[in-house]
């Protein structure tokens, strides 16, 4: 189990290029405006590539977390399935976890990589006045190549990794479909 943790998971995904990243930025920029400057009317589809998302969170997703972490991969499988590779520091993920304190020191400041395969779902409050999110349900959790059992990642409520699992979205988005490769995110006007 030991040297388990500490290997990098293999994570096939197309990698993000700075140009794919300048356009995904575009492309949630655009959305997070609610579409302003295209033509009024019924709704409207994103779709980003599975480049174009990693170049865009290679370089932006410190600011979501809330804590220093490099994601390396986002590998979109399809059928509403993402899987995430990411280097943090141990200490990061165990932040609020009663384990933390049974963790050597030295350890804690170490590198490992947290690897995610989640369902992305659209909460959407009662009313349309009520805030959306893009939630994660953490399906498979590993560090490294070590997968742990489902109920360990109770045990780790540190508040990045649960800030990475739930994100705001826009009041326009009206659905998300991961699709192999891809993303489509439809808004209303």
């Amino acid at each position: 189990m030991g040297s388990r943790l500490v290997h990098e998971p293999e994570v096939t995904a197309a990698p993000g290029s700075s140009e794919d990243a300048a356009r995904g930025q575009q492309k949630i920029f655009d959305i997070a405006r609610g579409g302003v400057g295209r033509r009024r009317g019924g709704p409207h589809a994103v779709v980003l590539s599975e480049a174009e998302l990693n170049g865009f969170l290679s370089q932006n997703l410190v600011e979501v977390a809330k804590m220093p972490i490099t994601v390396r991969a986002v590998r979109l499988a399809g059928d509403g399935i993402a899987e995430f590779k990411a280097l943090v520091a141990l200490r990061d993920v165990l932040s609020a976890s009663p384990i933390a304190s049974l963790v050597p020191s030295a350890w804690l400041e170490r590198q490992v990589w947290l690897h995610l395969t989640a369902r992305a779902n659209l909460e959407v409050g009662a009313t349309r006045t009520q805030r959306r999110y893009l939630r994660f349900d953490v399906q498979r959790f590993a560090i490294g190549r070590q997968p742990l059992p489902r109920f360990f990642r109770w045990l780790l409520p540190s508040p990045g990794l649960q800030g990475l699992l739930r994100w705001r979205m826009p009041d326009s988005v009206e659905s998300i479909t991961i699709e192999s490769g891809t993303v489509a995110i439809k808004t209303s006007s």
